[in-house]
């Protein structure tokens, strides 16, 4: 039977948009996905992987989908957990096969194990040039991830200022435990060890007058996965604080200077911010 050569043609037609048309469709969606993985993630950075199967320290269960991964750069992380570039970080990947020991690659992750270093569990990667390939030069990387962090910083922080009673700019000036009543201690595996910051607020960026210029913080101290993302003050640590009254601790109101006041909390990513923050604060809050 004879086909014609339009017919030959129009399948070979077909053919190359079912290789190439779709291969375009996903390369196009790329950016789209790596935004959804970055909302999604708690800490992503990019790095370089030094061992196989192996563990950046003893509290982490050894298997063969865990990494060390030697970080090159931070993106998005916590103000809480302590990673900077050069730390060596345990991660558990999906898929190990496809990494070998000094594959580059940039980790999207949620927290998984903290104590004497940090262990993340992998929602999603993107790999980089392979060994002996060429890679970007350092600087384009991370203006690159810089400018992604940016774009989502900006609208937590919008979100942020949004749900807050108070905003308000002001430096620690105490720091102490918090003894828990009887009546509100729970026993939990997550014990968020409360502490209390005393802020001398110097400006308020939205809310009402401060009673005495000073407000009663409490927080955890505790790094535990539940409070991964809180803030720890430090006595005279000066910056901007996000603030709501108190529905977690179970007693929202405290002793200062002898008077009973409200207590507040700074439990989020992005409710501790530092002095640099202040011009991009005020604009957001203008703009509301």
């Amino acid at each position: 039977m004879k086909v014609s050569s339009f017919f030959v043609s129009l399948m070979g037609a077909i053919q190359w948009v079912a290789l190439f048309g779709w291969a375009g469709c996903a390369r196009a969606q790329a950016p789209t996905n790596q935004a959804s993985l970055a909302r999604q993630s708690s800490i992503v950075f990019s790095g370089t992987v030094s061992k196989i199967g192996a563990t950046s320290f003893a509290d982490v269960p050894k298997s063969a989908q865990t990494l060390v991964v030697r970080v090159d750069f931070i993106v998005k992380k916590p103000s809480a957990v302590s990673l900077k570039k050069g730390d060596d970080v345990t991660v558990e990947v999906k898929d190990p096969s496809v990494f070998q020991e000094g594959t580059h690659a940039t980790f999207y992750t949620d927290g998984w194990i903290f104590g004497s270093g940090v262990a993340v569990k992998e929602l999603g990667h993107e790999i980089g040039p392979g060994v002996g390939g060429t890679t970007k030069a350092a600087g384009a990387d991370e203006k690159a991830h810089g400018q992604g962090q940016e774009q989502i910083s900006d609208q937590e922080l919008r979100d942020r200022l949004n749900s807050a009673d108070f905003v308000v700019i002001g430096r620690v000036t105490d720091i102490h435990r918090w003894n828990v009543p009887k009546s509100a201690y729970r026993v939990t595996e997550h014990d968020p060890d409360w502490h209390e910051a005393v802020v001398e607020v110097q400006s308020v960026l939205k809310g009402g007058k401060v009673k005495g210029n000073k407000v009663v913080v409490r927080f955890p101290q505790r790094n535990d996965v539940a409070w991964v993302h809180s803030p720890k003050f430090e006595k005279n640590q000066q910056g901007i604080f996000c603030l709501n009254r108190d529905q977690v601790s179970g007693v929202p109101m405290t002793k200062l200077g002898g008077h009973e006041v409200n207590v507040y909390t700074c439990l989020g990513h992005g409710d501790s911010l530092p002095m640099s923050e202040e011009a991009r604060v005020r604009s957001f809050l203008k703009a509301q």
